[in-house]
């Protein structure tokens, strides 16, 4: 007879826990995902329209973020352009070319903006798209494309790799884009692949395989908007309370009544007479309808939830805010600030580099830039410089200011870029008001210090008692 095997009792399985609890699973918060994935995998086309929809419709219709976006871009978009080369004349050569191109004649497809005002309008649509395009066209100007127009077409060739709009090599290098146009009823329309090399991509990545920008303001949309809806409800219920309104609750409907009863038992009461005396009967009341407004609590939670919102920009709660602190803390978050937009502006300054060579080299091409011998695009020395921000208290950071620089520790140019001014042009425009000044016998002085007076020493006083005795000593001479 044959045995029975005994069944094997199966092992209890084993739970893996990992020694960082935010790698661990808890029915407290949100379950942790170990799926990872490329950016353009976690936010494909239709979601990326739909985020630029949120933000676009934000910006239209809630203050507080077409505020905090046009902050971002008085900080971060401000350039002048300074040729910085050893030939005078071919500094003047280069700014001049530069101020003429940047008329929107010249240098916007669209001839409706200046360069500087391009650039702007560029910046606010990468902060609320994620990115934006700048297509080097054959005649010099640049045309702007939307984020949301650079799209996959829809038919493409076997081997090709597409994310998002951008065909891609196996590094994800892009080597070409998807350009689209806009039809009617809120449709697209594809228009061609354009080579990467003619595109300009205005976009700050935060991981290596990145391909499309992903605003920064994303993660503050639910927030900005919770905020919108609750002060349209706040204001809503504000309205109503400013409607007089008042309930009579009666007990007798059809009793002897006064003058202010009706002959069914109910009150006729009107206040736009004037003033009202109400008799009522002893079991009828009255009461006005009223609402209290948001609380303190309510305010503070708001303010708290906006102060967090606009983080997603680096900007600090006292530009929202001005009371919210005093000129020490408000100087310090300036500072913290200034620091936070570095990264930002080099963004731009990459695509401005990028802009400047292309220019340039055209100039030579057409005739218009001529360098000195040995000289090629790359050696041409210019900086893109940022506005700056005044001084704040001019007579402590001026005379700080002046002590860096006699200490070595600074020097004159980097003062004046700081506070947005350039140090060569002043010299000529000093040199100029004192050679005016000069021209019509007005004396004209610039911080000099007047000499030290040298003061003669009076002679001391002499006692009596000294004078007689000089005195007897002259008689006796």
């Amino acid at each position: 007879m044959a045995k029975k095997r005994a069944k094997k009792k199966s092992a209890p399985k084993k739970s893996f826990s990992s020694g960082y609890d935010a790698a661990n699973g808890s029915n407290k918060r949100r379950a942790s995902s170990s799926i990872l994935k490329r950016e353009e995998d976690v936010l494909k086309e239709r979601a990326r329209r739909s985020l630029i929809g949120t933000g676009q419709y934000l910006y239209r219709n809630f203050s507080v973020v077409s505020w905090a976006v046009k902050k971002h871009l008085d900080y971060n978009t401000m350039f002048d352009f300074q040729a910085q080369t050893d030939y005078p004349e071919l500094n003047e050569q280069l700014e001049s070319l530069m101020n003429e191109w940047s008329l929107p004649f010249n240098c916007d497809a669209s001839a409706r903006f200046t360069f500087q005002q391009l650039l702007r309008a560029s910046e606010m649509r990468r902060v609320l798209d994620g990115d934006i395009f700048w297509i080097k066209r054959r005649d010099g100007r640049l045309g702007a494309i939307e984020g949301d127009l650079m799209r996959t077409p829809g038919e493409v060739s076997d081997g090709e790799r597409w994310f998002n709009g951008a065909r891609v090599n196996v590094d994800g290098r892009p080597l070409a884009w998807g350009l689209h146009r806009r039809a009617d009823y809120g449709n697209v329309e594809f228009l061609r692949k354009i080579p990467a090399q003619n595109v300009i991509q205005l976009c700050q990545f935060d991981r290596f395989d990145q391909i499309r920008g992903v605003s920064p303001m994303a993660g503050a949309f639910n927030a900005f908007q919770d905020c919108y809806e609750g002060v349209d409800y706040a204001l809503a219920k504000m309205k109503v309370e400013q409607l007089f309104a008042m309930v009579i609750y009666s007990s007798n409907s059809s009793g002897t009544g006064d003058h202010l009863r009706n002959g069914d038992g109910s009150y006729d009461v009107d206040f736009g007479k004037g003033p009202v005396k109400l008799e009522m009967d002893a079991d009828d009341d009255a009461k006005f309808l009223h609402a209290d407004g948001p609380g303190y609590a309510t305010q503070e939670f708001v303010s708290l939830v906006i102060g967090m919102a606009i983080k997603s920009l680096g900007l600090p709660f006292s530009f929202f805010d001005e009371a919210h602190t005093n000129f020490f803390g408000s100087r310090a978050a300036f500072l913290h600030y200034d620091r936070s937009c570095k990264a930002n502006r080099s963004v731009l300054l990459e695509a401005l580099r990028r802009v400047t060579v292309w220019k340039m080299r055209q100039w030579i091409l057409e005739g218009k830039l001529t360098l000195p011998s040995g000289m090629t695009v790359l050696d041409v020395a210019y900086e893109w410089v940022h506005a700056g921000m005044p001084w704040w208290d001019p007579s402590k950071e001026i005379d700080g200011d002046m002590k860096a620089i006699s200490a070595g520790l600074d020097n004159p140019y980097r003062v004046c870029q700081r506070v947005g001014t350039d140090f060569e042009a002043n010299i000529k425009k000093i040199a100029q008001a004192r050679e005016f000044a000069e021209s019509h016998n007005v004396p004209l002085t610039f911080g000099e210090v007047a000499e030290p007076v040298e003061y003669e020493e009076d002679e001391p006083v002499e006692e009596e008692g000294n004078e007689e005795e000089a005195t007897g000593n002259e008689d006796e001479e």
